[in-house]
């Protein structure tokens, strides 16, 4: 009989941003309670998917904040390239407008079904092309923020490009939340009280001002890979041959839960340097780079 092994998992959180509550009781107040539900269900879908693309790179999501237009999930990913990065952000509106599309191609096989799915459909894309926006804390933000770090490094030394990247995210999304401030006003002059404008015009502000000026706000953490609690039991061993240059993000691919994995490791003349176990390389991966080769574990 093969038993699983039992992963460390950390406690999942879910929290509700305050402007999320305001949004919801504006949504009662107008008799349109259930787009609220539907736009809801819509970003913890988004968020799924940016934890299912963080759980390929080895991070677990601990929280998922509920915002009035999304959800968010930020933080330092150490070890994490930017080009991971831009995959994390990009895959949650990317899977809304997914949906979106899937509702439409519906609608060209079952046109009975567009009064089912037409709130669902239009607040999937709404949210997708919202999270876009090059403004953070969306995810079009952090895009964005990725690509400028990519280019203050052709010039800058990492530290001095982060902090230049941050600079000119957080400038634009507080242009952005004051442009949509003043548009507000303009339409209550007008005698037009548009009060989702205001709401995501606070988000905006003061999402990017907490997120982008605290470096150290972390809501990720690493998948605990190790299986010694499973050891009294017994667990099956697999044995896998990569070479040198096999780095730790490459390795993630072999893990699962129902096998201990021995990672045997061959230079470029296939020689064998060392067997690195799952455990071992549990332990150091908390700390390790994604782009670090397996020999600097041995």
């Amino acid at each position: 009989m093969r038993l699983r092994a039992k992963k460390k998992r950390a406690p999942f959180r879910l929290s509700v941003h305050p402007l999320f509550l305001l949004t919801g009781v504006w949504y009662c107040f107008i008799g349109k309670l259930p787009l609220f539900f539907i736009s809801a269900l819509v970003a913890l879908q988004h968020e799924c998917a940016h934890a299912f693309a963080a759980a390929k790179l080895g991070y677990r999501l601990n929280r998922v904040v509920l915002m009035p237009y999304g959800a968010v999930i930020d933080g330092d990913l150490s070890g994490l390239s930017l080009k991971d990065e831009v995959f994390v952000a990009l895959c949650g509106p990317l899977v809304n407008l997914a949906t979106a599309a899937f509702f439409v191609a519906l609608w060209w096989l079952c046109p009975s079904w567009y009064p089912f799915t037409d709130t669902a459909c239009y607040a999937s894309a709404f949210i997708g092309l919202l999270n876009l926006l090059p403004s953070y804390p969306l995810d079009g933000g952090r895009v964005l923020m990725s690509v400028l770090q990519r280019l203050f490094l052709k010039k800058h030394p990492p530290r001095d490009a982060e902090k230049k990247a941050r600079a000119c995210c957080l400038t634009l999304s507080i242009v952005v939340s004051i442009a949509l401030l003043s548009l507000f006003v303009l339409l209550c002059v007008s005698g037009e009280y548009n009060f989702t404008l205001l709401a995501f015009a606070l988000f905006l502000g003061v999402g990017a001002v907490g997120h982008l000026k605290d470096k150290n706000k972390t809501r990720y953490a690493r998948i605990d890979y190790s299986f010694k609690d499973a050891f009294r039991r017994g667990v099956c061993i697999r044995h896998v041959a990569v070479d040198e240059h096999c780095t730790v993000k490459q390795a993630l691919r072999f893990l699962d839960e129902r096998t201990f994995v021995a990672f045997e490791i061959y230079d470029d003349k296939e020689r064998f340097l060392g067997t690195l176990s799952q455990n071992t390389f549990a332990e150091k991966f908390a700390t390790s780079s994604l782009r670090q080769p397996l020999r600097e574990m041995l």
